[in-house]
């Protein structure tokens, strides 16, 4: 029994055929679309799809701040930096840290295996206990540098102050 190709002409000689004829039809039809190995073509569309590919890996993140520290608070400014390294490497993905001074300017850089891992530092209790002393000034990150500290004031920001990954 064949089954003609076309679209319309096939549902017109499936109607006229009884009952009987029509299943020995469908079975033909599904015998058709049987792949090399004998499954039917949902079972072997199974088989052809591609495997799913991994998520990439997380990606490392650097948190860059820039602050203007007048010389009577430079101390304080340094040890609270140095507390918090001491907090950062005991938490997870914690890869390193870097103070640079130039006279009155500082850029302080924490390095990190994940964004995730760095905003659990961030909202951890000993990130939010530890505060930067009174009197300095923060620059807004450049895109790509990461985020501001809290509680310390701008200078010179033209651009808005938001999340910069």
């Amino acid at each position: 029994m064949a089954l003609v190709a076309s679209g319309s002409q096939a549902y017109r000689t499936l109607q006229t055929r009884s009952v009987v004829a029509q299943a020995r039809v469908r079975r033909t039809a599904v015998v058709a679309q049987a792949g090399p190995n004998g499954a039917t073509a949902p079972a072997a569309a199974q088989q052809a799809k591609p495997k799913p590919v991994a998520a990439p890996a997380a990606k490392e993140f650097t948190n860059i701040n820039r602050f203007v520290v007048p010389k009577h608070v430079q101390q304080a400014f340094i040890a609270a930096w140095r507390q918090r390294e001491a907090d950062m490497q005991a938490q997870p993905g914690f890869m390193g840290f870097n103070v640079i001074s130039d006279g009155e300017a500082y850029t302080v850089s924490s390095s990190w295996a994940s964004i995730p891992e760095w905003e659990a530092w961030s909202l951890s209790e000993e990130c939010r206990r530890s505060h930067l002393p009174q009197g300095i000034w923060q620059f807004v990150p450049k895109k790509g540098e990461g985020f501001p500290e809290d509680f310390v004031p701008f200078k010179d920001y033209d651009e808005p102050v938001n999340a910069k990954y």
